[in-house]
This record gives structure tokens, C-alpha cells and sequence, in this order.
């Protein structure tokens, strides 16, 4: 790590803020950190380091990603508008970047969501190891394991005096 990267000795801690609220700004109309320092001439790292030490610039950087997702996921239609049969394969690659771009700084809204149903019954055996445990807290564990309704999602077993549990998988 340069010197430069690490205190900036040759930015005054004014310029240092205009440069960030520069990108910050810049992020808004889809341009990257590295893009806006090539303009001012600072590095990209240097630039997030500035952006890492502030915890109100870091929060501001932030809130920012998601309208650098969106301005990235607004070039990617563009692109896609203006497409024509002899730039198709160059700008399929640059589509495919935008939407991966648009996926890491707006996970919620580009991302790709995975959500996962069950359906049916679920087997949950619990074997209460007891040289492990006192045995009046066998006998509780064994008594919410009977009242607990395996058939939800929010089954909650409480029982802190129980020092180990292990979960074995169902014998078919």
C-alpha cells in the first residue's frame, strides 16, 4: 500500500469530501468509484478508503448502491433497445455485465431471490444425550419435544439448563 493511498497527504480534508460527494453524486447517474477517479485523478482505492474511514460518508455510499443498481438495470434496456443483428453478441456481453452489476449493488431489488417452500410433513428426532444433562432436564426437554407443533416453522425449544442436544437424521 502506497503512502498516498494511505493518508492522501496531498488532498486537504475539504477536497477530499468534494471528491467523494463527486462519486456519490456520479453513482446516482450510474457512473463507478473508478469512474469519477479517473476523472479527478485519484485512485479507486484511495477514493473508497475515504469512503470507508467516514461512517456518515460510508452510510451516504450506501444508500447510493441501489440508484447505481438501477442505473446500471436502465443501461441494460438501452443497450438491449439499440441492439441490431451486428452488435448483438458484444452487447449481450455488456447486458449480462449491467444486470450482474445492477444484482451486486441492489441485491433486494435486481438480485436474483431464491425462496424456498416445503411442503409436507417434516421427521425431527432429538436424542437427548443424558450423561450429558441432569436428568430432570431430560424429562423437560422430553416434555416440549411432545407439547412442541412440528408442523410450523417458528418451533421454539427453550430449555438453557440442557448442555448438549444432537440432531439425527430420520432412519427411513
Amino acid at each position: 500500500m502506497s503512502r498516498e493511498s494511505e493518508h492522501t497527504p496531498s488532498h486537504t480534508p475539504e477536497e477530499r469530501r468534494a471528491i467523494v460527494a463527486q462519486v456519490l453524486l456520479g453513482m446516482a447517474n450510474g457512473r463507478t468509484v473508478a469512474d469519477t477517479a479517473r476523472e479527478v485523478k485519484v485512485r479507486a482505492g484511495t477514493i473508497r478508503q475515504w469512503i470507508a474511514r467516514d461512517p456518515e460518508v460510508y452510510e451516504e455510499y450506501r444508500r447510493m448502491r441501489p440508484l447505481l443498481g438501477a442505473a446500471f438495470a436502465e443501461e441494460a434496456i438501452r443497450v438491449a433497445r439499440e441492439s441490431s443483428n451486428a452488435t448483438s453478441a458484444q452487447d449481450r456481453t455488456l447486458i449480462d455485465t449491467l444486470k450482474w452489476a445492477a444484482a451486486k449493488a441492489a441485491p433486494m431489488e435486481y438480485g436474483e431471490k431464491q425462496v424456498v417452500e416445503h411442503q409436507g410433513q417434516q421427521t425431527l428426532q432429538v436424542k437427548v444425550l443424558e450423561e450429558d444433562a441432569p436428568v430432570r432436564n431430560v424429562q423437560a426437554l422430553k416434555e416440549s419435544v411432545v407439547a412442541a407443533s412440528l408442523n410450523t416453522a417458528a418451533t421454539t425449544l427453550s430449555l438453557p439448563a440442557i448442555q448438549r442436544i444432537e440432531y439425527a437424521e430420520p432412519a427411513e
